[in-house]
């Protein structure tokens, strides 16, 4: 179960994100149902630590298992999604990730991955 829930039309998330650079170039993704990027990444399971969200998050997202760094920070913030209408109060950990020994390197600059019915867009 995630650590999510809502209250009229109000949502609360605890979320996780990866930040991964390359040749100073940061990872993004989008969706069919988005019109904006985002950073991989996803809400935290009932307990299930943030580094092991965040490597169930790439394992499902990007197929990868990469080396955690460090946290970067803890972000919070309120905001009105653009799909939905709800409106989002949201803790998110973000966690530099070094991909070196993944093969994410080889699959270009933009590449698409099928997750749960949706379409990725990286």
């Amino acid at each position: 179960m995630d650590v999510t829930f809502e209250v009229a039309n109000q949502k609360f998330n605890y979320r996780v994100c990866g930040i991964i650079i390359h040749n100073q170039k940061i990872l993004a993704m989008r969706d069919e149902c988005s019109p904006y990027y985002y950073l991989p990444g996803g809400r935290v399971k009932l307990g299930e630590t943030a580094e092991e969200s965040i490597q169930r998050e790439m394992l499902e997202e990007l197929q990868i298992s990469p080396k955690i760094i460090r946290p970067l920070w803890l972000d919070q913030s309120f905001f009105t999604e653009d799909v939905n209408q709800k409106h989002y109060h949201e803790l998110c950990l973000y966690f530099l990730l070094d991909v070196t020994q993944t093969d994410l390197f080889t699959r270009g600059n933009e590449f698409t991955h099928i997750e749960g019915g949706h379409t990725h867009y990286f």
